[in-house]
């Protein structure tokens, strides 16, 4: 087998490679299909929400292998982003099956305190996992913290927070009414065996994400 991938016949569970020549990998994105096409190379690419930088990528793909047991591909690819982080596929039937880092929604911005946006990257990395009752708790958790980030005391009640967070720290009534819908998602998870839905624990992210924005990233602007 060539180690560019150019095998003239493929056995099963063989692992094929392909590599970038250091003139591609050093190539403008400009320039890059120019290169490719002088080099004589066949890349691949597949197109994805990469789970560590957030974007939409057409990452490269480094090698991959088909399973024998049940046909399905696994693909090793590498994001075109600037940080050029790695992402690994399972795919069968025109289907991912998994992904590693797993694509995610929500990132911290860099204007967050470093301890909330920690708790933040929690919370987005259990939402993406599909932990959804976690990720609304931890939803609960930013709230509280960030109150007592911005000057409460700790060991209260939830809703407590709640009314801190709207009466001194955001004070407008549009703010309130949102920060509100925070209490009652999460609230019967948090005291019965209950669960959260996918679109509560969206909801909830979304109000975390607006509220730290508001406070800490909104002033930075």
């Amino acid at each position: 087998m060539n180690v560019f991938g150019q095998s003239h016949e493929r056995k099963p569970e063989q692992l094929v490679f392909h590599p970038q020549r250091g003139a591609e990998f050093n190539a403008s994105p400009q320039a890059t299909a120019s290169v490719v096409h002088t080099l004589g190379l066949n890349p691949q690419h597949r197109d994805y929400l990469c789970g560590t930088c957030g974007s939409n990528t057409s990452g490269r793909v480094l090698c991959d292998v088909t399973r024998l047991s049940d046909g399905a591909k696994v693909q090793w690819c590498l994001c075109a982003c600037d940080r050029m982080e790695p992402s690994v596929f399972v795919h069968k039937d025109g289907v991912d099956l998994t992904q590693q880092p797993m694509p995610r929604t929500f990132h911290p911005d860099a204007n967050w305190p470093p301890d909330l946006a920690k708790l933040y990257d929690e919370a987005a990395l259990s939402f993406s996992a599909g932990a959804h009752t976690g990720a609304a708790m931890l939803c609960r958790k930013i709230l509280m913290a960030t109150a007592c980030h911005e000057g409460d005391d700790d060991d209260k009640k939830f809703v407590q927070y709640v009314d801190y967070i709207t009466n001194s720290v955001l004070t407008f009534p549009k703010a309130k009414t949102a920060i509100g819908r925070l209490k009652d998602i999460g609230n019967e998870a948090n005291h019965n065996l209950a669960f959260v839905s996918a679109d509560d624990a969206k909801r909830a992210m979304q109000i975390v994400t607006y509220m730290l924005n508001t406070i800490y990233s909104l002033p930075a602007a």
